[in-house]
């Protein structure tokens, strides 16, 4: 099978490119990409015409937001091909000869257990600073899946991290973790596994350094004292005495993470 002639990139940003990653034709119109966008993360099961109506025209009568779409649709297929865009009943999909997507192989790259292949199609969050005036729905739904697809990524590092924690392979570990603090740096469980592993690998100065810093910007930026458990294991390395990482859950007056806490057999801590 021939390679897709466009690549739709929708993390980070929104971009069209083509096969050499050169910037592909511009589409007529914003809501043009939005549609692009929601079939991408839809992938084969496509979505409805009036899914999209829905969400790209949610003010207007159905037969003028029809015929909005129906302008839309034309605008892709005229500048990316007749067959990019393909109709099945009142579903819509793309054609993945013609445009594959950095969020579908994302998906099927964590489905297929290809972790490091996800984590590095992520680069950035979901249609990072784009806005569509006048479509609340559209708003939402970009916000839903945002959540939703930082989180998978989050996930997959710290498979990733654990992993290489069970292979004794510490510099990469703690390159995992440092990657999971950087998208979530005043979550003290996540620090804690850094520092660990920074110390694991010969590198207790910066194990310290960084858990030192942690506990300044839980003060300056938050208010908030760190969590005994944490200087306990920051005392523990200065010492040099380090075990595996400690599993602590903060309390609720220490707490950094906003999400929910996890059970005693949660391996995030």
């Amino acid at each position: 099978m021939d390679e897709p002639t466009i690549r739709l990139r929708v993390f980070g940003g929104f971009a069209l490119e083509n096969r050499s990653g050169a910037s592909a034709p511009t589409l007529p119109q914003r809501r043009s990409e939005a549609i692009l966008t929601v079939l991408a993360v839809c992938g084969a099961m496509g979505c409805s015409r009036e899914r999209l109506m829905a969400f790209l025209w949610p003010e207007i009568e159905e037969t003028r937001a029809r015929h909005q779409l129906r302008d839309a649709l034309y605008g892709v297929r005229r500048t990316l091909g007749g067959d990019a865009v393909l109709s099945t009943g009142d579903s819509l999909r793309l054609d993945p000869s013609v445009i594959s997507s950095d969020v579908h192989a994302f998906a099927s790259a964590l489905d297929e257990g290809r972790l490091a292949d996800a984590v590095a199609l992520y680069r950035g969050p979901f249609l990072d600073g784009v806005h569509l005036a006048g479509t609340h729905e559209f708003d939402r739904w970009v916000e839903e899946e945002r959540n939703r697809l930082a989180q998978e990524r989050q996930q997959a590092v710290k498979l990733l991290a654990k992993k290489a924690e069970r292979a004794e392979r510490w510099d990469e570990a703690a390159e995992w973790w440092w990657r999971a603090v950087s998208e979530d740096r005043y979550n003290s469980r996540l620090v804690v596994r850094r520092m660990v592993a920074l110390t694991r690998a010969g590198d207790r100065a910066n194990a310290v350094m960084e858990g030192e810093l942690h506990c300044r910007d839980l003060r300056s930026e938050l208010d908030l004292d760190p969590d005994p458990a944490l200087l306990e294991e920051l005392k523990r390395i200065r010492d040099g005495e380090v075990g595996p990482p400690q599993f602590f859950t903060p309390s609720p007056a220490t707490r950094t993470d906003p999400g929910p806490l996890p059970s005693s057999g949660d391996s995030e801590s």
